[in-house]
């Protein structure tokens, strides 16, 4: 018998926390389950709810985290500090990772991804379809409808995400929780595609059958902090993989480079603030070895900021 641990990120959910808590509660396996929920200094009634789960199951513990505890990335507050800090405390053989305000669909979604991995050790981790629904719940539509049988580090690594982390159960070795806490793991923008990237570097990732999870859109998620506002999505996923391609001592610095490339090609059409060029050139700095070994890599950045810098 397996462990899971089941990390439940809690923050301003009061909305929808009971359905996603709901939704882990119902599954049906022979596995051990713990519950982890890191309640990440909310203000409204998502504390006394992570509370009142925790007194009806003793799977489940909740850690309270005060606001000046949040992890900033460019001076935008995040929640990789809460993520991180539960990451470390899982003692599962497996993890799997779900926002408040999401949930799981398939009762068994459990059972069958660690069934898959307990019989392959080659198997770093499973994912599958998850559907989309909107702030009330309806289903509006599907993420990544054809996802292939198998992802390897050329999958994992794009530009954007190859699944939702709803769908994602991986393995905790040593050498991935090594990888995923790692200074470069705290400032990775985009902590999604390093944990996949991360677990695909160590071994293949297999997919599971059908919508077995749902992902809320309702526009309040880090998406809608400012942090990945204008072109700056783009220069954080380019320092995203270079620090990627350090961890990993140069094994995927072709891929790596091809993936930045075309980070770079989409910022044509961009608008700039004056802290925006800022911090362009604090990245072109910052790596050189990159920035001066494509052909006209610096010469993209320019001219986009040239042409469409807001004022």
């Amino acid at each position: 018998m397996a462990r899971v641990s089941v990390i439940v990120l809690a923050f301003q959910h009061e909305a929808y926390l009971a359905e996603c808590l709901d939704s882990v509660l119902a599954q049906r396996t022979t596995h051990e389950i713990e519950v982890l929920i890191g309640q990440d200094a909310s203000t409204d009634d998502t504390p006394a709810i992570c509370d009142r789960y925790a007194a009806m199951d003793p799977r489940i513990r909740v850690f309270h985290r005060a606001n000046e505890r949040k992890w900033r990335i460019e001076g935008h507050p995040t929640g990789r500090a809460n993520c991180l800090d539960l990451l470390q405390r899982a003692t599962g053989n497996f993890v799997t990772l779900l926002d408040g305000d999401d949930g799981w669909l398939d009762p068994q979604k459990i059972q069958r991804q660690l069934d898959t991995m307990v019989a392959d050790p080659s198997c770093m981790g499973t994912y599958h379809a998850t559907r989309t629904v909107d702030r009330l719940g309806t289903p509006s539509g599907l993420l990544h409808a054809a996802l292939p049988a198998t992802i390897g580090v050329q999958q994992a690594v794009g530009t954007r995400s190859p699944f939702h982390t709803s769908a994602f159960v991986y393995r905790n070795t040593a050498e991935m929780k090594r990888m995923i806490l790692s200074a470069e793991g705290w400032k990775a923008g985009s902590y999604d595609l390093w944990l996949f990237a991360c677990a695909a570097s160590l071994g293949t990732l297999r997919r599971i059958d059908g919508e077995a999870s749902f992902y809320r859109q309702h526009g309040q998620g880090i998406s809608a902090s400012g942090l990945f506002v204008r072109g700056n999505l783009h220069r954080l996923r380019i320092l995203e993989w270079l620090m990627f391609d350090k961890l990993t001592l140069g094994r995927y610095r072709a891929h790596l480079h091809r993936v930045c490339d075309e980070h770079l090609a989409g910022l044509m059409g961009k608008s700039f603030t004056r802290r925006d060029a800022w911090l362009w050139v604090e990245a072109v700095v910052s790596h050189p070895g990159f920035f001066l070994a494509g052909q006209g890599r610096i010469a993209r950045v320019v001219r986009a900021i040239r042409a469409h810098r807001a004022n």
